[in-house]
C-alpha cells in the first residue's frame, strides 16, 4: 500500500465546550497533529471559541450537533426537550425524536455557526447522535445534501452513496488506558488506505470539565499525546498526510 494515500482527520470534538476546551484544541493544532474540530453551538463559551477559531485558518471547523446537552438554540419545547426547555437524554430522547424537530434543530445550529461568520467543513453530533437516532441520521443527511458538506462517518455501511464522507474511522483513542503515546501509535500504524479520522477530545482542565464533564483528566492526557514530538515525527516520516474535511469538500466539488 502506498503511504502518500493514506490521508488523516485528526479531529478533536467538543470546541466550545469550555475555556479549556478551546484552548486545548487550539494547542493541539498549533504544537500537535489535530487538524479538524467540531463546535458545540449550544455551549455559552461557542461564541467565542469561534471567534478565536478565525485566527487558525488552517483548523477545520465543523458543526458538533448537539441533541441531548443543555438546551436547544430553538427555544420552543418540541419532541427532543423537557418542559424546563432542556433536551432530554437517553432513551426518553430516542424514542421521543422527531426528525422534523431533529432538522430544525440541526440547521438553527447550523445557520448560527454561518451568522458567526464561520466557515464549515462538515457535520458531526455529540454522543454520535446523528448514528444512535435514525431520524436523526435522516436529517443530517439531508442537511448535508442542502449545505454539500461531508459527515462524520462511524461505520462503513451506513452512508448514502450521494453523502461526502470519510471512508474510515477510529474512536479508540479514548480513555485514561488508550491515550498514551504507544496507542495513538498502534492506530496509525493501522491506517488504511483512503481518508481516516481518528476521534479526540483534547483539553487544559478547567472547573467546567472537571465538575461537569464524565470524561475529564482524559483529556488533559489526550493533549499531551497529540502534542508529542515522537508522534509528529513519526507521522511525517511514514508519509501520512494530515487533512481536514475541506479536502473532501474540494474533491466533491471536483468531480461536478
Amino acid at each position: 500500500m502506498a503511504k502518500s494515500i493514506r490521508k488523516l482527520i485528526v479531529n478533536a470534538d467538543d470546541f466550545g465546550y469550555s475555556p479549556g476546551v478551546t484552548s486545548g484544541i487550539l494547542y493541539a493544532h498549533h504544537y500537535g497533529i489535530v487538524t479538524s474540530t467540531t463546535i458545540m453551538v449550544n455551549s455559552p463559551f461557542a461564541k467565542e471559541a469561534s471567534r478565536l477559531a478565525k485566527k487558525s485558518p488552517h483548523l477545520g471547523i465543523g458543526l458538533h450537533l448537539t441533541l441531548d446537552m443543555g438546551k436547544p438554540i430553538l427555544a420552543h419545547q418540541n419532541s427532543l426537550t423537557e418542559a424546563n426547555g432542556f433536551f432530554k437524554k437517553g432513551k426518553h430522547l430516542r424514542e421521543s425524536a422527531k426528525k422534523d424537530d431533529i432538522q430544525a434543530e440541526l440547521e438553527a445550529q447550523l445557520l448560527l455557526l454561518l451568522e458567526w461568520g464561520v466557515s464549515l467543513t462538515h457535520i458531526d453530533s455529540h454522543h454520535h447522535m446523528h448514528h444512535n437516532i435514525p431520524e436523526a441520521f435522516d436529517a443530517v443527511t439531508e442537511i448535508s445534501k442542502k449545505y454539500k458538506l461531508p459527515v462524520r462517518s462511524i461505520y462503513k455501511n451506513d452512508v448514502h452513496a450521494d453523502i461526502i464522507t470519510n471512508q474510515h474511522f477510529s474512536q479508540d483513542f479514548y480513555g485514561e488506558k488508550n491515550v498514551e503515546v504507544d496507542s495513538l501509535i498502534n492506530i496509525l500504524r493501522n491506517l488504511k488506505s483512503g481518508v481516516t479520522e481518528i476521534m479526540t477530545h483534547p483539553a487544559f482542565i478547567d472547573s467546567r470539565v472537571y465538575y461537569c464533564s464524565s470524561y475529564n483528566l482524559p483529556r488533559m492526557l489526550e493533549l499531551q499525546t497529540l502534542t508529542n514530538q515522537t508522534v509528529k515525527e513519526w507521522i511525517k516520516e511514514e508519509g501520512i498526510d494530515l487533512i481536514n474535511y475541506n479536502y473532501l469538500k474540494e474533491i466533491s466539488n471536483n468531480r461536478k
